[in-house]
């Protein structure tokens, strides 16, 4: 007959002197205690952080995810993100004035409208480098775009005159402006809708040109449909004769 094999199990160790036992654990909850430290352990291993990335590696992941938009052109109420990796700060918030340019940290004012974040990345690393840095791996990339690019003024022969918005995300022509305005009032001249266009900032302004706005309406002759810019000034006549 095998003798009854133990309910519990007895350590013991074995020191200086005679041996010591140590307090009998049930052989369940060892194994329940076993179980908890190895889960104890998953979890922890799991809070760890991931290691260290080289930071040439991480700043090359950074400029591919940040600096992709090469097409689209900046315009005024912008805002855009700023940082420069070896500085190791958090990214700033910087916004395109009314005149088009960007407060950026060291330099002062840079022009930014109608480039792309790309080119003006690239301009700011060579100004910060020809005096300031030994290397700059500049990041923009636009955070918010403004709800509009600008606007154009309507005046004369319309039903609402005033202050027309260019949308950033649609192209604003003379066709569509006059129907924003309300369309044309009852003693316009159609034929003879005069455009004045500023050259640009303090520039200016350039001849004003005529656009026959009834044959874009009557006849769908849309080549003749003008492009406005911000700023554009379009007056509608009065007919000569009105009857």
């Amino acid at each position: 007959m095998k003798p009854k094999q133990p309910n519990h199990i007895t350590r013991t160790t074995r020191l200086w002197g005679p041996s010591i036992p140590l307090p009998r654990i049930p052989t369940r909850t060892l194994c329940c205690l076993i179980v908890f430290w190895a889960f104890a352990g998953v979890l922890q291993a799991a809070d760890l952080p991931p290691p260290a990335t080289n930071a040439v590696a991480d700043a090359g992941r950074v400029i591919n995810t940040k600096t992709l938009d090469d097409q689209y052109r900046l315009s005024m109420g912008d805002h855009v993100s700023y940082r420069v990796i070896e500085d190791k700060e958090e990214a700033k918030s910087l916004v395109v004035t009314d005149s088009g340019e960007l407060e950026v940290p060291y330099l002062g004012r840079i022009k930014a409208i109608d480039k792309t974040c790309k080119q003006l990345a690239q301009e700011v690393k060579g100004a910060l480098e020809k005096d300031l840095y030994f290397r700059a791996t500049v990041i923009l990339a636009v955070d918010q775009l403004n709800k509009k690019r600008g606007s154009v003024y309507v005046v004369g022969q319309v039903r609402t005159a005033g202050a027309v918005d260019i949308p950033s995300d649609e192209m604003l022509t003379l066709s569509k402006a006059i129907l924003k305005a309300g369309g044309f009032a009852d003693f316009a001249d159609k034929k003879r809708v005069r455009i004045t266009r500023q050259n640009g900032a303090g520039d200016s302004p350039k001849k004003p040109f005529v656009v026959d706005v009834s044959a874009i309406f009557e006849k769908g002759k849309t080549e003749t449909d003008i492009s406005l810019e911000p700023g554009d000034l379009i007056f509608v006549p009065s007919r000569a004769i009105n009857f």
